[in-house]
């Protein structure tokens, strides 16, 4: 008799026993269900973008420092140039000189009236200063300059004849007189001028004299700066 009631004493504790731990099995399940449902959601880590555009920020900085850094020494190095051919512009000067001839025009004159001579057969015409459809020259600079001319012709009852003009004023006049009638005359003259810029410079054939040229070229005009003021 005491051993079955023994025995129904320990069956019984072991169902209580049971039913307690099905019983915490549950509430640890809802426990880990509700710990599961207000785990919050990871977030972005925002402070690692904002690190990131810093450090881009300084970066484009810098590259920015270097590029004018480089914009910079191009600019000083520009002026350098600059500066380099002001200089040499003030020693070596601008480069004026030209010589021009007639063409093969054959009979030039005589004329009522004084003509300007137009040397249309440019052989050099540095600084375009002179102007072939014109025969005028120009002087781009203030300087002095060196002017030379050259005629020609066989005619005897006709005096050859050039005159040198500045500005509409005749400077100097060279002529010639043939006394062997078919026969080459030859003259030539030069001066020096001091001129402003603007200043014009050309040779007119005066009037009743005349000049004879072919493909030889024989009547010139020449003129070169020698010096700036």
């Amino acid at each position: 008799m005491a051993f079955v009631t023994l025995l129904l004493l320990l069956l019984s504790l072991s169902h209580s026993a049971a039913a307690d731990s099905e019983a915490g099995e549950v509430e640890v399940e809802v426990e880990v269900k509700e710990a599961d449902v207000k785990q919050p959601s990871v977030q972005p880590d925002v402070w690692t973008e904002v690190r990131e555009l810093r450090d881009l920020v300084v970066e484009q900085r810098a590259e920015l420092k270097v590029l004018n850094s480089r914009l910079t020494s191009t600019e000083r190095q520009l002026q350098e140039l600059r500066a380099e051919l002001q200089t040499l512009m003030k020693t070596e000067g601008p480069k004026v000189a030209f010589t021009a001839a007639l063409t093969d025009s054959g009979l030039l004159g005589p004329f009522n009236t004084d003509t300007t001579i137009v040397y249309s057969n440019v052989f050099t015409n540095i600084g375009l200063a002179y102007n072939p459809f014109t025969g005028i020259f120009t002087a781009p600079v203030k300087g002095v300059y060196y002017f030379r001319f050259t005629g020609m012709d066989y005619r005897s009852e006709v005096h050859m004849g050039v005159a040198l003009y500045k500005n509409g004023q005749r400077l100097l006049l060279t002529y010639e007189i043939n006394v062997n009638n078919g026969y080459f005359e030859h003259m030539s003259n030069g001066v020096t001028l001091e001129l402003q810029s603007g200043d014009v410079v050309y040779l007119r054939l005066p009037a009743n004299k005349g000049l004879y040229d072919n493909n030889e070229s024989h009547n010139t005009f020449s003129g070169f700066l020698l010096f700036t003021l």
